[in-house]
């Protein structure tokens, strides 16, 4: 059953390797070079590797030192997992340059995954504005 197996990577993806900032489950989860569409501020394209991946989550729960990661939707469908998850924590580190805010903030985020040979190779994140929906920045600007 790959579609299973696909499951339970992306599953300790985001519980072990975002929610509890276990490494070894960013290097078990990805393939040594991974494609990554991100839509903050223009789509891109970028290729990471494992160790890149890692700074990434490191990254983040460092501003985040709090970071509750639920999955709250997950599909499969053959080599693609599709999920909903949302992050939760107060900025209590330093994120892009900003200071902490220590405000609690919420961001749900949809992400599709596409797994070849039990790894992920590629990533399209839903999210823009992450320093919006955690409460870094003021959202009366993107009225401006």
């Amino acid at each position: 059953m790959p579609e299973a197996g696909n499951r339970e990577i992306v599953i300790r993806l985001y519980r072990d390797g975002w929610g509890r900032g276990d490494l070894d489950a960013i290097d078990s989860a990805f393939a040594s070079r991974h494609v990554l569409h991100w839509n903050e501020q223009r789509p891109s394209v970028q290729k990471r590797t494992t160790a890149e991946l890692k700074e990434i989550v490191l990254y983040y729960r460092a501003a985040f030192p709090d970071l509750k990661v639920t999955l709250d939707e997950l599909v499969v469908q053959d080599d693609k997992v599709a999920v909903q998850v949302t992050f939760e924590g107060t900025h209590s580190g330093t994120y892009e340059g900003f200071q902490p805010t220590h405000k609690k903030s919420r961001f749900t985020d949809m992400q599709i995954l596409t797994i070849k040979d039990g790894k992920i190779i590629e990533t399209t994140l839903g999210s823009g504005g992450l320093k919006y929906f955690f409460g870094i920045l003021d959202g009366s600007i993107l009225q401006g």
